[in-house]
């Protein structure tokens, strides 16, 4: 039967059939191999395809990288206090008789404004007591009708300059020294400064005060008052610097996102030196290469969802 069937036309049908299906399965298998290339391509790039007017939707913000120093800073703590050289205990001149007191506790007084009126004991003439500084009225222990010698009647006190008294202990020690700039800060309040004495704490603790002296010109800080301070003990100027922003961690690696048009991509860095803004970067970047400095995370987010759509 077989014989009767494989004549040479059908053999010939057989083999072309067989080529095209062999053909078939190639192409198959070909647009397979193709796709996962193209697929594997894509996601060897790593980036994010992001327009100017999405960017600016989301708060993308980037800066050109360049060089900036990297500065050192250690945080001391402690409080406000009076100036002593704007401070004063007004006495009587000559020891009498308080006629008259024309000021009150907390009062604000100009300097030559007059105190209190004494009648003197040895002249029985009558003087006046007046401010020697302006500023507020903090204490006062004189009323009409006392006699006074050599005690103190009111003190003055000028707050538009103020002191900060900071602990340094013995671990930061050797690097605090004076002249060092300060950022002196409480609550939502700020002012720069330098540490003006470094003097030895006479209550017996482990520690020194470093003092500091400032202006207080709205009279917005106050005696008593806690802060802190960030004190400069090292500056120097790198090559490359980027704000701590700009960093992610993405594949175990810490990376910044550069962008090239309107394509980001990630890039791996080896970091140096830190403060608390920016950070050296020692290689991976140059300067004069434009960055993702704010919600990076973005960036960081559609690469990883398109890198997980391409993995079905």
């Amino acid at each position: 039967m077989i014989k009767r069937y494989l004549t040479l036309p059908n053999f010939l049908m057989l083999i072309v059939f067989f080529m095209c299906a062999m053909l078939s399965v190639k192409a198959v298998f070909a647009d397979e191999d193709k796709h996962e290339h193209e697929h594997a391509g894509h996601h060897d790039e790593e980036v994010a395809h992001i327009d100017e007017d999405m960017a600016s939707l989301n708060a993308i913000s980037t800066a050109i990288v360049s060089s900036g120093d990297i500065s050192k800073t250690i945080t001391l703590y402690g409080d406000v206090t009076l100036s002593p050289e704007h401070t004063s205990h007004v006495t009587a001149r000559f020891a009498g008789r308080i006629t008259r007191v024309y000021v009150e506790y907390g009062d604000t007084v100009k300097k030559g404004q007059v105190l209190a009126s004494i009648e003197s004991n040895s002249s029985l003439q009558t003087y006046n007591v007046t401010a020697p500084l302006s500023g507020s009225v903090i204490a006062k222990h004189a009323n009409a009708g006392e006699v006074v010698s050599e005690q103190t009647l009111f003190t003055i006190t000028d707050t538009s300059t103020l002191w900060a008294e900071l602990k340094v202990f013995p671990s930061q020690a050797s690097l605090i020294k004076a002249k060092q700039t300060v950022i002196l800060q409480s609550d939502d309040m700020q002012t720069r400064s330098v540490i003006s004495q470094l003097l030895p704490n006479t209550s017996g603790e482990p520690f020194r005060i470093a003092r500091v002296k400032f202006k207080n010109p709205d009279d917005d800080w106050f005696p008593g008052l806690l802060v802190s301070a960030q004190t400069l003990v090292d500056k120097r100027e790198v090559n490359v610097r980027v704000p701590l922003s700009a960093l992610q961690q993405y594949e175990n690696k810490t990376v910044v996102f550069i962008k090239e048009g309107g394509v980001y991509k990630s890039q791996p860095v080896e970091l140096g030196l830190q403060d608390n803004q920016f950070v050296e970067v020692l290689s991976g970047l140059n300067a004069g290469q434009q960055i993702v400095t704010e919600n990076s995370y973005l960036i960081k987010a559609d690469i990883e969802k398109d890198g997980a759509e391409h993995s079905h």
